[in-house]
This record gives C-alpha cells, structure tokens and sequence, in this order.
C-alpha cells in the first residue's frame, strides 16, 4: 500500500477520535469552575496525563532530540535538569498554592497583593508568552503533518490550528481527555522507536558522548568537537526553563485542580519518574541516530533532524504512528496554553476592567471567542517560527521567571509583601529581561533579571516600613 496512504489513514482514525472526545467534552463546561478547572475535582490518573501531556511539547520530542543529536549529553544540563528542579519546587509550593480558593494564578497574584491591576497586567503578560511558545507547537505540528500528508508547511499549520481550537473549547475536561490519547500514543511511539536504535546499534543499549564519537570514527567521518559551554551558564540556566516551569501558571493550575493535596503531590511525583524514563529513551534516540546518519548534522537543523531521520532514512508503516504521536504531543502542550488564553483574558481582563459584573455565562462565550483570537494570533506569527525550538522556548520561560516568579513565591511564602513591591518588581522583571537578553553575558541573561525583580519585591517593603516608622 502505499505509505502517504498509509499515514493519511493514520490521520483520519486520529482526527476521528480526537473529535469524538471533543465532542463529549462540551456538556462539562457549564460553569466557570468546570471550565477552568474541572470542579477541582480531579483524580491522580487523569492529572497525570494532562500534566505529562502539557510538559512533553514540540520543544522535547523534536527539539531536545534534535539538540542531542547535535550537540550531545550536554544538552541534558541545560534544559532536563533545570526541568526537573522546577518541578521540585512545584512539588513545594502545592500545599501553599492549593489552600487558594482561585480560578486561576492571575487572580492568585491579584488577591495575595490586594490588586485587580497586578491580576490584569500579570495575565496579559502571561497570554502575550503563551501566544508566542505556541508558535513551538504549531511549527512542531506543522512539521509533522506536512511530512505525514505530504502538503505544504503553510497548509500544514492551518490544520493544528483547527485542532487546538477545537479541544480547547470544551475546557480543562476537554483538554485532559485528549492529553491522554497523545500520551499513550507518544509513548508508545517512543518506546518502538528506541528498540529499533538499540536493534540497528548491536551491543549498545546505552550510549554516552564517547561511545557515538568511537562508532562514528569506526565509520571513517572525523567530526569537530562542539564548543564547550561555561558551567556558570549551565547553573543560571536554570532561570530559564527551570524557574519558568516553577511559575508557568500551565502546571499551577493542574495542581489547583486536583481533588486534594494528597492527589496534587502523586500527580507529579509520578510524572517525574515517567519522565525520566521518557528523556533516557529519548536521548538514547538522538545518539543513535547520530551513530546511524552522522550526514544529517550538514543538512538538517535540530528541530528537523528527529523527523527526517525517521520518515525519509527508516522509512517504515511506523513511521505515519510516530509522526501522529508527534502532532499529537504538539496539541497536548498547545490547547493547555490556549485553553489558559482564553481563561486569563475573559476572567482576568475582560471582567476585571467592565464595570458592570458580568455572569459566568458571559465569561464562558468569552473565553471561547479569545480561545479563537489567540489561535489565530498564534497561527499568524507561526508562519515565520523560530529557527531552534529548544533556545526559543527557554527566553520565553525565562521571562515568565523574571516578571513571575517573585510575585507567586513572594505572594506565597512571604508575610512583609506589598502591592508596590509586587507592582515594582513586576516592572522590573519585563525591564530587566529586555536589557540582559542582547547582552553578551557569562550568563543566562534570565538570572540577573530574576534577582533584580526578586530584590526589588524585597526592598520596596522594606523602605515602606522604614518611611512609615519615620512619619
């Protein structure tokens, strides 16, 4: 048979299941609460998909792949570890954050700080950075489907955009659904594919920097050494994807949405050990296939590197699977965010800054419409995407370190907090973040930014108390 057939029936057994799921979610978002968090009702096993599904984005499976395959283990220390450290500090945070009666983390900064602007400007910022790592998802997606159904990139992106959509309309309930189907999916997809790289390296099940450099040299190709990165760069990493993840409101409000604190803790204890499953197979992937198609380095960037190797080189009826667990894994990540844009924008925006209070009816058509407005904003910019998923996503991370993360923990854990330390630190974090970034520093510019707002959220109070002891 042949194999664009093949994949294209992939795609419609895959676009008929997700519909039919979508389909049966839209009875269960009749509510805010329903809509925005599924009732806090929610068990350990459908959280663990959604939270899974929403961490492993375009930016893992092509990206973090696609870096391994170019750049080596190196990679783990710059973007694994710092994602596994944020998760720790979310693990901390659960007994404090779930006690919030809230809907979602904008109106948790607004009420810790006694300001409806820090809740509208902080969800406004949030949107603006979901809407551009979307453009990962989207490139990731249209990646995939363009080498799935053969058609144009272009045309490509114009079909997860439809699928984003429509899953995120039916609300948190249709959102974890559907991360379910992509995360057995990918899973299994993963796991295939990492047998067949141990099939095609014999007597290497577990390979390292050294072991792909001899194989290779075995081969007759010299390559030259990567570039050594500063360990100070690596340990200030972290105030990218690390404390991004830490206070990305996409993982605060699954913890907010569990039944308890009890469930809410499983929920990620359990998916940092699938987790680590998930990255060794997926960094044993990206050295083999270095081992297998050393060429590709000359040709492919890294983002490309995963699925080219996999359509074009292993060409297989496995191959329109795995791609379908690509797209799929696109969409898990892409409709939380979108689903959070619409949230934020009709609960945090729009009803704070109407004067007349507006009823859960109308911020739930709300929320649909700016589901459909930021789908869009993110379709448009996507068709331009970034060039390096993985680099990309990290600057966007680490401006929701700079602007955020004093605000959550601060509101949080510390009792001397003011309105006009969070305002200032806010401000500084944004301000921070735009002079750094261009720098040449020794350092992940996310670092400096993030003590400067931490220090500012700090200091404030203090010079509030010492005026007011004056006067």
């Amino acid at each position: 048979m042949n194999q664009v057939l093949i994949q294209l029936i992939y795609f419609v057994i895959y676009s008929v299941v997700f519909l039919v799921i979508g389909k049966l979610s839209f009875s269960e978002s009749d509510s805010l609460s329903k809509f925005f968090v599924g009732e806090r009702k929610n068990d350990e096993k459908r959280l663990f998909f959604t939270f899974v599904g929403t961490w492993v984005s375009a930016a893992t499976i092509l990206g973090f792949t696609g870096n391994v395959y170019h750049s080596g283990l190196s990679v783990i220390a710059s973007s694994v570890i710092p994602w596994f450290i944020g998760a720790g500090l979310l693990y901390l945070m659960t007994d404090r954050l779930y006690e919030n009666d809230v809907l979602s983390i904008p109106q948790l900064i607004g009420k810790k700080h006694d300001s409806k602007f820090l809740q509208t400007a902080s969800a406004i910022f949030m949107i603006c950075g979901y809407i551009f790592y979307l453009m990962i998802q989207i490139k990731g997606f249209g990646i995939a489907v363009s080498s799935l159904l053969n058609i144009n990139y272009k045309v490509a992106v114009f079909l997860v955009y439809l699928f984003i959509l429509y899953s995120s309309f039916g609300g948190f309930n249709s959102v974890t659904k559907s991360d379910c189907l992509n995360l057995i999916m990918l899973s299994v997809s993963i796991g295939v594919l990492y047998l067949v790289i141990v099939k095609n390296v014999p007597g290497h099940w577990f390979l390292t920097d050294q072991t792909v450099h001899e194989l290779i040299k075995s081969k007759g190709v010299f390559e030259n050494q990567t570039a050594e990165i500063g360990i100070f760069v690596y340990i200030s990493m972290f105030f990218g994807w690390g404390m991004g993840l830490a206070s990305n409101p996409q993982y605060m409000v699954r913890i907010l949405a569990a039944k308890d604190k009890k469930t809410a803790k499983y929920m990620i204890l359990h998916a940092l050990i699938f987790l680590c499953v998930l990255y060794f197979a997926l960094t044993q992937i990206g050295l083999g296939l270095r081992i297998l198609f050393p060429q590709l380095k000359n040709y492919c960037s890294a983002d490309d590197v995963f699925i080219y190797a996999v359509v074009n080189l292993m060409n297989t009826p496995f191959s329109g699977f795995f791609l379908i667990s690509v797209i799929g894994a696109c969409v898990s990540t892409a409709n939380s965010q979108l689903h959070l844009i619409g949230c934020m924008l009709s609960y945090d925006v729009a009803a704070q800054i109407t004067k007349k209070k507006m009823s859960e009816e109308q911020i739930l058509i709300l929320a649909r419409v700016f589901i459909f407005i930021g789908g869009t904003a993110a379709l448009i910019l996507s068709v331009n995407p970034p060039e390096d998923m993985l680099s990309f996503g990290a600057d966007i991370w680490g401006l929701f370190s700079a602007a955020l993360a004093p605000l959550i923990y601060g509101g949080l854990y510390w009792k001397r907090r003011t309105k006009a330390g969070a305002v200032g630190a806010f401000f500084t974090g944004l301000i921070c973040s735009v002079l750094f970034w261009k720098m040449d520093l020794q350092i992940y510019w996310a670092f400096p930014a993030t003590l400067c707002a931490a220090a500012v959220y700090v200091v404030i109070p203090m010079f509030e108390k010492k005026r007011g002891a004056e006067e």
